[in-house]
């Protein structure tokens, strides 16, 4: 049994150079020499500065304290409303949706639909779009980067998505919206990798990667936390990959992958394309836009004003709240000349011998402006302001309103910028699933089981390479016409010998994400309710069942089930028994016979 190498040991390292051309080697400093230029780009619009005070910020890094006196009051309202925000988003249920291009495609949709939805799932959707949230409305831009890893699923391989940090990507400089990604010359991926990663990873050369530390261009040095590993040499055994992404002359996709100077891998070797449709495997979607460049602007970095003003505001209040309680001591000659001020502290108790008792003055203290609450409370409403989270969003000020469409229309009203952020979130990852089918039809060609999740779970039997085959759909010339009554709208399209012609299946996705209506159990509640009051000609709106059932499975009462108790109906009073009529009389009526008139109210109540 051979014996375990252990990476993080200097002398496992190799100190020789890795085998390599020259022409190689000059191709991984040309990457290397591009990486330099899109990071001097990113210096130039001051992005690096500006990701890590909003970073900072965000986690209460702010207003540092600069003297003894000074409170370094820190009331962070940034938290909050990013918090809050990203709750708005993507606290709901989510599905996918696929449309056909043409009536063969639709055949597959369904299934198109259940296979995205699987990956989905199997890839933490909630738990990624949770960090993809975070970078957008923080850093002003959210970057998903689509690939298949070919040990997932069992071996089976499994298209996979991952949130790339802003700090992490350097696409073309020339590149000024988002929409034109695919316009660009080169996207690069820069990511810090351990070197057992790269012995893993390329067998043949990455065993020649060389420990990096305190180089220029560190990815990981514009956040405050992230270079927590380089506290000792022995954790710090890392270098920079750089996943250097363009096309050839023909518009072919190729990718290289370059450490220090060595050229790891150059996926042009390879028969394999590293994307189905040639375009980079990125996703970019802002926040804000910025005129001029890619990048966008997020909410923290548009309340960074605010935040300082409440900051300033809350040092002057805690000051003055020090004055008035250790006031200002004017002392005369009269206290003696070996009368120590030192001494003489704000500690209860204080015991301070004085030649003369009536040598000393406190100087009254000016109480704070009123308006310095005031406009810290003006300063609360104006983050709201700027952010689009009125606190109505959060139930805090609902006022007397209890109505269930009025709670909605007040919250439909305050939600218009969290809306337009969901609405530009679905249309970024709608491209997001069309990259992962792509990956589905490059690299899956195995037949599987998936779970489909709902109300009621299922399982279906799929064969992602049926959608390399769906036949092509022409219209039939004979439909419409007399005497071929039995033909289709559409037919097959075949090939000279009779066979069928197929092609790849093409679909619009779409990200299904609620939004705009509260999903709380209280506002539910309320809802249910209201439309018990509400009856139609045929019933009322909701049942009896239906209403014990929601409060029994969503609000937790402890009751029975409505059925159970209809099994079981009470023991009905004993009635008398009618007489028989005598010949020739018209018997009277009973009173359980006669009919009564049915209520409105009784219709649409509960009963």
């Amino acid at each position: 049994m051979a014996d375990t190498i252990d990476i993080l040991d200097p002398d496992n390292q190799s100190e020789q150079g890795a085998p390599q051309s020259t022409q190689e080697r000059e191709l991984a400093l040309r990457v290397q020499y591009l990486f330099r230029q899109a990071w001097d780009a990113k210096q130039q619009l001051n992005l690096p500065q500006i990701w890590r005070m909003c970073d900072d910020y965000k986690h209460g890094r702010q207003n540092p304290k600069q003297s003894e006196e000074h409170p370094a009051s820190v009331t962070n309202v940034i938290h909050r409303i990013v918090e809050s925000q990203i709750a708005d988003l993507i606290d709901k249920p989510y599905s996918s949706a696929a449309k056909g291009w043409e009536p063969s495609d639709d055949m597959f949709a369904e299934q198109a639909q259940n296979i995205l939805d699987f990956i989905l799932f199997r890839n933490h959707f909630k738990e990624k779009i949770n960090l993809s949230e975070h970078d957008r409305l923080e850093l002003g831009s959210t970057i998903i980067k689509v690939w298949t890893d070919p040990d997932g699923l069992d071996g089976r391989g499994l298209p996979k998505f991952e949130m790339v940090s802003p700090a992490n990507w350097f696409p073309d400089p020339k590149v000024t919206a988002p929409h034109q990604l695919q316009d660009a010359e080169f996207v690069i991926h820069a990511t810090p990798r351990s070197l057992s990663w790269f012995r893993r990873q390329f067998p043949e050369r990455g065993k020649y990667v060389r420990r990096e530390v305190a180089i220029p261009y560190d990815p990981d040095a514009t956040f405050t936390d992230a270079e927590a590993d380089e506290v000792h040499v022995d954790t710090s055994q890392k270098a920079l990959l750089l996943e250097y992404y363009t096309r050839d002359e023909e518009g072919q996709l190729y990718c290289l992958h370059v450490a220090n100077d060595i050229l790891l891998e150059d996926s042009r070797k390879s028969n394999k394309p590293v994307q189905r449709r040639n375009l980079y495997p990125f996703v970019h979607i802002n926040c804000y836009p910025r005129r001029g460049t890619i990048w966008g602007m997020g909410d923290v970095e548009l309340l960074i004003p605010t935040q300082d003003l409440i900051n300033e505001l809350d040092d002057q209040i805690r000051l003055n709240a020090r004055l008035m309680g250790n006031p200002q001591i004017v002392v005369g000659q009269g206290a003696g000349r070996g009368f120590d001020f030192r001494k003489w502290t704000s500690k209860p108790g204080l015991r301070i011998p004085m030649r003369d008792h009536n040598s000393f003055q406190v100087v009254p203290s000016v109480p704070v402006s009123p308006d310095v609450p005031v406009r810290r409370e003006k300063a609360f409403q104006e983050a709201d302001l700027i952010a689009g989270t009125p606190d109505v969003n959060r139930g805090e000020k609902p006022g007397q309103v209890t109505a269930a469409a009025a709670i909605m229309a007040l919250q439909q009203a305050g939600q218009k910028t969290v809306i337009h952020k969901n609405e530009m979130f679905k249309a970024g990852w709608s491209q997001v699933l069309e990259l992962l089918f792509d990956e589905v039809l490059e690299n899956w060609d195995e037949e599987m089981w998936i779970r489909i999740d709902g109300d009621r779970p299922d399982y279906k039997f799929v064969n992602p390479a049926e959608f390399r085959s769906v036949p092509r759909m022409v219209p039939n010339a004979l439909y419409g016409v007399a005497g071929f009554e039995d033909e289709d709208p559409i037919k097959e399209l075949t090939d000279d010998d009779g066979k069928p012609l197929t092609r790849d299946a093409q679909f619009d996705f779409q990200l299904n994400l609620g939004n705009g209506f509260p999903n709380d159990r209280s506002f539910l509640l309320q809802v249910m309710t209201d439309f018990t009051r509400v009856a139609f000609p045929d019933g009322p709106a909701i049942t009896r069942n239906e209403f014990r059932r929601f409060l029994r499975d969503q609000i937790g009462l402890d009751i029975d089930d409505d059925t159970d108790m209809q099994q079981q109906p009470p023991a009905l009073p004993a009635t008398p028994q009618p007489i028989p009529p005598m010949p020739g009389t018209i018997p009277e009526p009973m009173p359980q016979d006669i009919q009564q008139p049915i209520e409105p109210a009784m219709m649409g109540g509960v009963m």
